[in-house]
């Protein structure tokens, strides 16, 4: 009898689910259909086919027959087009009107992705919140604007950004990511795969082909083009032996590989109050289709640097580099957060110029790319001290247009302090002393703050007693808080929160708000330490 009663709560359960799954609210309907495509409904063991206006639901997958394909309009405006011989999963989307969260599983097969322009606009604003991401089993691609190609097929994936760009990775090594932008192309290849670097190409390296007359827009090149009827195209040559299932990528254009000429290193360092980092790119090699030709390519060696920084982050973005006549803007898309003891950081290498040229090239030409690796470091006293390793590769000329980031080291304005107390008989009192703030320019925007020094004092032995307790600082309308959250003996810690100058600072006269950390020493009676941290 208990048995009995126990599959009746599972089968019970399970109608629930099935109920409830098929209740969900739509994401988005079929806007075009050709041919013999098919859907799955989560829940569902019979599959149906698909029309036009049929909606789409989150767990859904299609399958396009040969000479078949299915475009999918999303609520956000997304567009996802199913090419003949796909099979396809709508994995999550959720849009709340802030941020936007959309996955696409490609079992087999090619998709195309085009953004919304309401899309374009959160990322923009925020970056990480939003996501519109095609999943392969080997691999990741994301799109930040407009259009992008996927194939998959006997483990590789193939990628082509058609207009805008995107990111590109193997979930099994999150932290290789490549941007790939228009007009280039990039594979991952087998299950341990990282993408491969991206190379000017088109829609046809990832399995496009010419468009039936009169089908226009579900399955061609680039969203211009009809149903294909040739298939799929996934054979890829030079990168992997595999079998040929019908399906096959053709190979992408040659690398020119001659060398052309090199620079000892492009270096550069970022320095403020409160912290130094340089870095190289060391022996950087460009190759071209000839010696004297212009270069097409270019690798460095490596790249290496050193960091000190004070306080448990840091204020670096970003910094010009230059070596043997040639220059470049390193960028950083990821953090380097010093108060670490190892992590990984990524860049962009934007605005290169080599106006003599290099080696036996003696024309002008521009340059770009991207550059990866690890740091890592220890608390050295007060300071954290460590090293900076990794790649660096691109192409030329520059396909990169995002403007350099200068170094934010121009006083735009200052706080003379920001003093708070706390306690009566037992009691304690913090200031941050000479609190300035940095910009690319003297009336821009604040990036950064550091104080010159923060100083304290206190009833005997008291300030442990003060760990994790908030001690508001002030000055006029401009206001913090100093949370004291580590004392050992004679260090200590503190965060910096809810800084806000409502008027500005100096040249800058819009609101700002901050934050960061502090460290320092202490006695039984007073405190002394630096702080620094970013304004938002």
């Amino acid at each position: 009898m208990k048995r009995i009663s126990l599959v009746c709560v599972l089968v019970t359960f399970a109608v629930f689910f099935v109920s409830f799954a098929a209740g969900a609210a739509p994401v988005g309907k079929i806007t075009r259909v050709e041919g013999r495509v098919d859907v799955l409904k989560p829940g569902e063991r019979v599959v149906r086919s698909v029309s036009l206006g049929d909606s789409v639901d989150v767990g859904d997958i299609y399958r396009a027959k040969t000479m078949s394909g299915a475009e999918i309009t999303f609520l956000n405006k997304n567009i996802v087009r199913i090419a003949p011989g796909t099979r396809m999963q709508v994995g999550q989307y959720s849009d709340d009107g802030t941020r936007s969260n959309q996955v696409m599983k490609l079992e087999r097969g090619k998709v195309e992705a085009r953004s919304s322009e309401e899309f374009v606009k959160k990322v923009s604003s925020f970056a990480e919140g939003n996501r519109f991401e095609v999943h392969t089993p080997n691999a990741v691609a994301g799109i930040r604007g407009s259009g992008m190609t996927v194939a998959f097929a006997q483990m590789v994936t193939g990628l082509f950004f058609a207009t805008g760009k995107g990111y590109f990775f193997n979930p099994s090594a999150p932290g290789k990511v490549t941007n790939v932008t228009a007009g280039f192309v990039s594979f991952v290849v087998g299950s341990g795969g990282t993408p491969s670097r991206p190379v000017r190409g088109n829609v046809s390296y990832v399995g496009g082909t010419s468009p039936a007359p009169g089908t226009g827009g579900i399955g061609g090149n680039g969203g211009s083009g009809g149903v294909s009827g040739r298939g799929l195209n996934t054979e890829v040559a030079g990168l992997t032996n595999v079998v040929n299932t019908g399906y096959t990528f053709t190979p992408p254009p040659v690398i020119p590989n001659v060398f052309v000429g090199s620079v000892d290193y492009l270096r550069g360092t970022y320095q403020d109050p409160l912290e130094t980092v340089n870095i190289s790119l060391n022996n950087v090699k460009f190759y071209g289709p000839s010696a004297t030709g212009t270069p097409q390519s270019w690798k460095a060696d490596s790249v290496t640097g050193t960091y000190m920084s004070v306080g448990e982050g840091s204020s670096f973005q970003g910094m010009a580099l230059s070596g043997g006549g040639v220059t470049a803007n390193l960028i950083l898309t990821s953090d380097i957060e010093t108060g670490s003891d190892t992590g990984n950081w990524t860049a962009n290498i934007a605005s290169g110029n080599a106006p003599e040229g290099v080696g036996t090239c003696k024309t002008a030409f521009t340059f770009s790319g991207t550059a990866s690796g690890t740091w890592s470091g220890a608390l050295v006293g007060n300071t954290h001290q460590g090293t900076i390793s990794g790649t660096a590769s691109g192409e030329a000329p520059s396909v990169l247009t995002r403007d350099p980031v200068a170094a934010p080291n121009t006083v735009v304005g200052s706080i003379a302090s920001l003093f708070g107390s706390i306690g009566a008989t037992d009691w304690m009192t913090v200031q941050l002393n000479d609190v300035k703030f940095y910009g690319s320019s003297a009336t821009a925007k604040p990036q950064i703050w550091q104080a010159a020094s923060v100083t304290g004092n206190s009833s005997a032995g008291a300030l442990p007693m003060f760990v994790n307790v908030d001690i508001p600082v002030h000055s006029g309308a401009n206001t913090a808080v100093f949370t004291i959250y580590s004392a050992d003996g004679s260090n200590w810690k503190a965060s910096v929160n809810n800084g806000s100058a409502p008027g500005g600072v100096g040249g800058y006269t819009g609101a700002v708000t901050f934050s960061g950390s502090a460290n320092g020493t202490y006695t039984s009676t007073t405190l002394n330490g630096a702080a620094s941290g970013s304004v938002k």
